[in-house]
């Protein structure tokens, strides 16, 4: 990593780290502070995310899910301990207490280890189609957008129209591009590192992802992030994209 590029990551973990309270601990925890971790570790506990023995710092099943996906950006593998810890967690077989937030932290655990790998022998998908048929499969079925991602995309070069659609459609399409060979013109990237509030972190999380397979300048989206982060009230306004940043390895969770 470059001086400039290294000064700049070390800016937005000192921006990260500042607060632990509440949300702000999802932007600490992936940062690398050390109490915020042990701080996410006690909320992940087995027995904290039993609803019969949790004390609540759990909180809500969202910020489990948040919590499972901010550890993987900066402690994968005390994710993966967990993740075994959990799954080997005897279920009671009452079903209110097994839905509760340790199938969720399962689950969510299970979908940062998941990887989808493109099957050179399946049947091409065409992007137009299927943002004209298929949107409300895109919007809300993981399993749909795996599928496609394991399947080659006939169309090797998109525009920033395209890009659009799939956004104002079903902004989960986008993640089926990390399996596909195509081209995306750095254009792109630069348009939405300028509008990176008005375009939500999932997006531009994995524009950031797919960025790095050009010559696009990550320095652009470390400053735009820098840029937007003293405005912000709520953590989540940054979350994904922040993590995209602080760990140039991570995936947005399949």
């Amino acid at each position: 990593m470059d001086r400039s590029k290294n000064f700049l990551l070390e800016q937005l973990k000192q921006a990260c780290s500042q607060r632990i309270d509440i949300r702000w601990e999802l932007l600490a925890t992936p940062a690398g502070v050390e109490q915020s971790i042990s701080q996410t570790l006690r909320g992940l506990d087995v027995n904290e995310l039993r609803m019969d023995t949790g004390s609540y710092i759990a909180c809500s099943s969202s910020f489990v899910e948040n919590r499972v996906i901010a550890l993987s950006v900066s402690r994968p593998e005390l994710l993966r301990n967990l993740l075994s810890q959990w799954e080997m967690e005897p279920r009671t077989g009452d079903p209110y207490l097994d839905a509760g937030f340790l199938d969720i932290a399962l689950k969510t655990a299970r979908r940062c280890f998941t990887v989808v790998e493109i099957d050179p022998e399946a049947e091409p998908w065409s992007w137009e189609e299927q943002l004209k048929n298929e949107h409300l499969k895109i919007m809300w079925a993981p399993d749909y957008i795996r599928l496609l991602g394991s399947r080659p995309l006939s169309n090797k070069v998109l525009t920033q129209k395209d890009i659009e659609n799939a956004i104002d459609s079903g902004m989960s399409l986008i993640k089926t591009l990390r399996t596909q060979q195509v081209q995306i013109d750095e254009s792109v990237f630069a348009h939405y590192a300028d509008s990176i509030i008005s375009t939500g972190p999932y997006v531009t999380a994995l524009l950031i992802e797919l960025s790095r397979r050009t010559n696009f300048d990550s320095r652009i989206w470390f400053e735009r992030i820098l840029e937007v982060f003293p405005t912000i009230s709520d953590p989540l306004d940054l979350t994904l994209s922040t993590y995209a940043l602080l760990n140039p390895s991570w995936c947005v969770p399949w």
